[in-house]
């Protein structure tokens, strides 16, 4: 079900979300732990986990330390091992047609979960999978928002940029469906929407909802 529009929150959006991600990914140190006896299960986990994941999984445990959504975002969003520990069991995936009307809707368990919509690459969020294969072009236009009940909602758009840069290190414009780029602050029609609760002291992502277009 999709939820009533959510009041914006402070967080970054869109273009602004690219420039706040260079610090969210830079490395951490990891907390002195005690090892697990060796042979355990909990020693076996800990083992296939890269470093990558590690310092992934402590940024997220940051990130729900200081109440940052941005952040545990951008570590779900780098670590597939982080986005399974801050999910629901069950995430509910919906399609929907114009004027929201539901076309499909399944419970898909979170160990078969593989659509998570957003990656990052060089300190930008990208989609998982191209609309078309090989399109290295292709980036995501994220607005984050959060409700009076702490919800988050993330809705993502697949966009192409101008590349005309206003002199710093952003990607330009994003070119409009009529080829035309949009003004400054205005965002295309979103793909989809992540929706996330507050739980304990963090969040997880709950509904993975799309649109046909």
């Amino acid at each position: 079900m999709v939820v009533a529009p959510l009041a914006a929150c402070d967080g970054a959006t869109g273009a602004d979300a690219r420039q706040a991600l260079p610090q969210s990914i830079a490395p951490v140190e990891l907390a002195a732990t005690t090892p697990a006896p060796l042979g355990t299960p909990a020693a076996r986990a800990a083992q296939a986990l890269t470093e990558y994941d590690r310092n992934a999984l402590e940024m997220a445990k940051r990130a729900c330390d200081n109440r940052d959504f941005n952040e545990l975002f951008t570590a779900m969003a780098i670590s597939p091992v982080v986005l399974r520990q801050y999910s629901a069991p069950t995430i509910a995936v919906s399609l929907l047609g114009p004027g929201g009307k539901e076309i499909a809707a399944r419970q898909v368990p979170i160990a078969d979960y593989t659509d998570f919509p957003v990656t990052q690459v060089d300190y930008y969020y990208k989609p998982a999978k191209p609309l078309k294969a090989g399109d290295e072009e292709e980036y995501l236009d994220l607005q984050f928002n959060q409700s009076q009940s702490d919800d988050f909602s993330v809705e993502w758009a697949r966009v192409h940029y101008d590349g005309q840069s206003s002199g710093g290190d952003d990607l330009g414009n994003i070119i409009g469906a009529d080829g035309r780029p949009l003004a400054p602050g205005e965002h295309p029609d979103a793909d989809g929407q992540l929706l996330f609760r507050p739980v304990g002291n963090c969040w997880r992502l709950e509904e993975d909802i799309r649109w046909r277009r």
